[in-house]
């Protein structure tokens, strides 16, 4: 603090000399001077002097026989003189400093550790309807209520935490342990949908359907109740039943129909979102057809994120135009159609001319674990 004092004041470094001019000590020690690094040097003494101290030199010394010269000038006071005409420099450097004082009130960047499971997004998007997001006020976050209200919100989540280091909000996430299949509790197997028996691979319960059998959805395949001679035996089902199952499809495709043709023409525009505030560095809007893909970029530094992110926008453009298709070139576009959007076997098809298109119904043939636990529940009689 001392230092810091000096500092402020300005410092002297003078050289006194005449006759004894050790007498300087005593006189500045009788007076309440401070002097400092004082040295004897040809017959000169050397030291260090505040200005608000030296001002009262004049006055002890005039008698004296000592004379005193300056050497250097140091200090706050004449460095601001030295760059008075930078006026500008000053100002600018005090908003600086009062807007850094401002802004380590704020929240500007949101971490999230500890996810697997839950995504970023949803977790970001929970608390900002907590109001806890970049740009907030420190002082409007309630870290412990908010941190409930943040488990309440997303059931996922078993326990959560929020941490302020300076302007950086850091919210610890531990997510749901997935509960195994209890073993303990009775159930059965049964029929998620229609079909045919094609594999059986059951461990545990009491089997009631064979290879070729038809099932209908809801049907029992397996129980959870074994009766032998020594008596009943409730059991959890276990097992795999494969079934051939068959799925309708109905697929259109018109004649004549409208489609988007790229131009070729491709523009970029960005914005930056600083401590919050987006601005675009465009202007003007796009007219026309086009399609977009928008990028997100976080500024680091020192693998620290700043509050600065970096908006792209890349705009596709295209234009409609009107094709028209045969009925052959409409029943090649199904059957691609049919094998990409489709899984199994087709086992009948069936096109069908509506004036307009062609119609396309086909069943599907595919293999499945059709077995889907069920428990099994008890009811008392009177």
């Amino acid at each position: 603090m001392l230092f810091l004092y000096r500092f402020f004041c300005g410092v002297l470094t003078v050289e006194f000399f005449g006759i004894y001019p050790e007498k300087l000590l005593n006189l500045c020690a009788k007076n309440g001077i401070s002097i400092w690094s004082a040295r004897y040097i040809k017959q000169r003494i050397r030291c260090n002097i505040t200005v608000k101290d030296f001002l009262k030199l004049p006055k002890i010394l005039r008698k004296s026989g000592i004379r005193v010269h300056i050497t250097e000038k140091k200090g706050f006071p004449f460095f601001i003189k030295k760059y008075h005409k930078r006026l500008g420099l000053f100002i600018g450097l005090a908003l600086f400093l009062g807007f850094l004082q401002i802004m380590s009130g704020f929240v500007w960047v949101v971490d999230i550790v500890g996810n697997e499971r839950v995504s970023d997004s949803e977790i970001i998007s929970a608390c900002e309807d907590l109001g806890v997001k970049a740009g907030v006020r420190k002082s409007k976050i309630n870290a412990k209520a908010d941190a409930q209200e943040l488990l309440l919100k997303i059931d996922k989540l078993a326990w959560g935490s929020l941490n302020i280091e300076g302007c950086k909000l850091t919210v610890n996430v531990t997510e749901v342990i997935e509960k195994k299949e209890d073993n303990s509790v009775a159930s059965n197997l049964k029929a998620s949908e229609d079909g045919v028996i094609k594999h059986i691979d059951v461990t545990s319960g009491n089997c009631l359907v064979k290879v070729g059998d038809i099932v209908s959805k809801g049907d029992i395949l397996v129980s959870g109740i074994i009766e032998n001679e020594s008596g009943t035996r409730f059991v959890h089902s276990i097992g795999t039943i494969i079934a051939e199952t068959e799925t309708a499809v109905s697929l259109k495709e018109k004649y004549l129909k409208q489609v988007k043709i790229p131009t070729g023409k491709v523009k970029t525009k960005y914005a930056i979102d600083f401590f919050t505030l987006k601005i675009p560095l465009y202007v003007g809007s796009e007219k026309g057809e086009y399609s977009t893909q928008s990028k997100v970029k976080v500024l680091e530094l020192f693998s620290q994120k700043l509050p600065i992110k970096i908006y792209s926008k890349k705009f596709i453009f295209s234009r409609n135009e009107s094709i028209k298709t045969d009925y052959n070139k409409a029943v090649e576009a199904l059957e691609k159609r049919l094998a990409e959007e489709y899984k199994g076997k087709v086992k009948t098809k069936d096109f069908t001319d509506s004036g307009e298109g062609v119609v396309l119904n086909a069943v599907l043939v595919d293999q499945k674990n059709i077995a889907v636990s069920e428990n099994l529940i008890f009811s008392i009689g009177k």
